[in-house]
């Protein structure tokens, strides 16, 4: 896997599908079955997600957080890996963690690490600023 590819790869898929821009266009970036590693402190797991369920994924960001802007901050290639750190900016929509809306501000800081193979992601690392994300919303 090259860097271009591993680039174009990882920077059309968070421009085009985790933006929120056009969710249904994972599968061109993912593979049939991606493993997701999600990097909790006090819970860290692995799970599948399918181009379809994480199509449903970004459309939750986007019936909680609007009309989102997606700010990549970030993007480093090493061969068939890619870090990417970015800032999701949008407003409290719906209801989140028992909190109903209230159409403030909200900002996201996420990073994740992806690795590409055949020309789609097929494993990656992610963590998110969770309690940011608490305090925005107390």
């Amino acid at each position: 896997m090259s860097r271009e590819e591993t680039r174009r790869v990882v920077q059309g898929f968070l421009r085009e599908v985790r933006s929120g821009r056009h969710p249904d266009a994972a599968g061109e970036y993912m593979a049939s079955s991606v493993t997701a590693h999600q990097l909790e402190s006090e819970n860290p797991r692995a799970l599948a997600r399918s181009p379809a369920n994480y199509a449903e994924h970004v459309r939750e960001f986007l019936r909680l957080f609007g009309d989102f802007e997606l700010r990549i901050d970030e993007l480093l290639i090493d061969g068939d890996r890619a870090y990417a750190r970015w800032t999701q900016l949008g407003r409290h929509q719906g209801e989140i963690d028992g909190r109903p809306a209230s159409g403030k501000p909200l900002a996201l800081i996420d990073s994740a690490c992806y690795r590409v193979e055949d020309g789609k992601i097929v494993e990656y690392w992610i963590q998110a600023d969770r309690l940011g994300l608490e305090r925005q919303l107390a």
